[in-house]
C-alpha cells in the first residue's frame, strides 16, 4: 500500500511538470466552492507559465472578503504550506475567502537558485508520501523572456535598486503594468482580480532568514535578519496588525514586530495593494533558516529552532488573529471551523493536516 501511495506521489509530481506548465500538488477539502485562474481577470496570462489557480471558499453568508497569497517567493514555503493547509481543511461559515496559494508559479516552478533545499521534498502525510515545492525566489527568466536590466526600475514611480533581477521579483512589480513583462503583467493581474472580487483586507505570506546572530568570515558577530517574525501593514491597516499581533503574543508566547510600510519603497504588496484597490493590507515573514546566507547546516523542515510546523502554525495564528482583529475594529469578520492554531500544530504535527 505504501508503494502504491509513492508510485501515485511520483505520477502527480511528473504530471505537474509536463509540457509549458507546472501545476503544484493542492487537494482540496470541503470548503473549497470553486476554483478559478488568473487568466480570468486578465486574459494575457492565460496559456502561459505566469497563469496560476485560485481558489474560492464562500460561505454564502454576508461577510467581508479576505485574499491569502502564498508562493510570492517560491522558497518561502511556509506561506504556499499554510495556504494549502488553509485550502484542504477550513470551511469558511461567514464572508468569503479567496486562496492563491503559488501567486509565481513560474518561480515555484524551477529551484532555488541558492541551492538550499531540492526542488521537491517528501513529506509523509495522513495520506502517505507527498512533496512540497521549494521553489525560487523569482520569475523563471525563460518565462520572463528578455534579459533581466541592469538596474531595476519600479515603472510608476521610478523607484529604482541596482539589483537588476528584481525585476523578475513579483513584489517589486505592483501595481502592475498591463503591456509590461511578464511579472508586471503578474502583479496586474492580481490586482485586477482584487478590484473585481472586492476584497475588503489581504495577507501576503513571506520568510526571511532568522534572526540568529552568527560570527562572519573576519570572526565578527552579526545580526540575524531583522524581518523575521515581523508583520507589515500598511498604515491604514496598522491598527489591525497591532491587534493581531498583541493576541499571538498574549495567548502564544511569540513575540512579533510591527511595521509600518516604507513609503517611498515602492512596488511591494503591502502597500501598492491598498493604494490601488482600496483592500487592507497585510504581509507576513517567518524565519527560514534555508535563508541564511551564513548557514552551512540547515534543515528546512525539521530545524530544530525554526521547524516548518511552527512556521506554519504561525502563519496559520496569524490569519486567525487578523480575522479577530478586524472584527474588534470594523464590526464584520471572515468566520472559519478548521483552522489549525498555532497550538494544535505544535502538539499534532503540520502534516496531519495535509490530504
Amino acid at each position: 500500500m505504501k508503494m502504491k501511495a509513492i508510485v501515485v506521489a511520483f505520477l502527480i509530481l511528473a504530471t505537474a511538470t509536463l509540457g509549458s506548465f507546472f501545476r503544484p500538488d493542492v487537494r482540496p477539502g470541503y470548503g473549497v466552492t470553486g476554483i478559478g485562474w488568473l487568466s480570468d481577470y486578465f486574459t494575457p496570462l492565460k496559456g502561459t507559465n505566469m497563469d496560476t489557480p485560485i481558489y474560492f471558499m464562500d460561505s454564502g453568508n454576508e461577510g467581508p472578503t479576505f485574499l491569502l497569497m502564498g508562493g510570492t517567493h517560491g522558497r518561502e514555503i511556509s506561506g504556499t504550506t499554510a495556504a494549502l493547509v488553509f485550502i484542504e481543511n477550513v470551511v469558511v461559515t461567514k464572508g468569503k475567502v479567496i486562496v492563491m496559494p503559488f501567486s509565481n508559479i513560474s518561480g515555484v516552478s524551477i529551484p532555488d537558485e541558492t541551492g538550499k533545499a531540492p526542488h521537491f521534498i517528501q513529506v509523509e502525510t495522513k495520506s502517505g508520501p507527498r512533496f512540497l515545492v521549494y521553489g525560487d525566489r523569482r520569475t523563471d527568466p525563460v518565462d520572463q523572456g528578455i534579459p533581466d536590466p541592469v538596474v531595476f526600475m519600479h515603472a510608476q514611480s521610478g523607484f529604482t535598486l541596482e539589483d537588476g533581477t528584481e525585476a523578475r521579483n513579483l513584489n517589486r512589480q505592483y501595481p502592475g503594468v498591463a503591456d509590461g513583462n511578464p511579472t508586471q503583467q503578474l502583479a496586474y493581474a492580481i490586482i485586477e482580480m482584487i478590484k473585481a472580487e472586492k476584497v475588503d483586507f489581504n495577507l501576503d505570506m513571506h520568510e526571511s532568514g532568522t534572526p540568529d546572530e552568527y560570527i562572519d568570515e573576519r570572526g565578527n558577530t552579526r545580526s540575524g535578519s531583522s524581518l523575521a517574525y515581523t508583520l507589515v501593514c500598511h498604515p491604514d491597516a496598522l491598527e489591525i496588525g497591532a491587534v493581531a499581533i498583541m493576541e499571538i503574543e498574549a495567548f502564544y508566547g511569540i513575540s512579533m514586530k510591527l511595521e509600518e510600510s516604507n513609503l517611498s519603497y515602492r512596488g511591494l504588496s503591502h502597500l501598492e495593494i491598498r493604494n490601488a484597490t482600496g483592500s487592507l493590507s497585510f504581509l507576513s515573514e517567518t524565519p527560514n533558516p534555508g535563508q541564511d546566507s551564513w548557514r552551512k547546516v540547515y534543515d528546512v523542515i525539521n530545524d530544530p529552532d525554526y521547524p516548518l510546523k511552527h512556521r506554519v502554525g504561525l502563519q496559520l495564528q496569524i490569519i486567525q488573529s487578523l480575522f479577530n482583529a478586524y472584527e474588534m475594529l470594523m464590526g464584520e469578520t471572515v468566520l472559519v471551523t478548521g483552522l489549525p492554531s498555532y497550538d494544535e500544530t505544535m502538539e499534532n504535527g503540520l502534516f496531519i493536516y495535509l490530504n
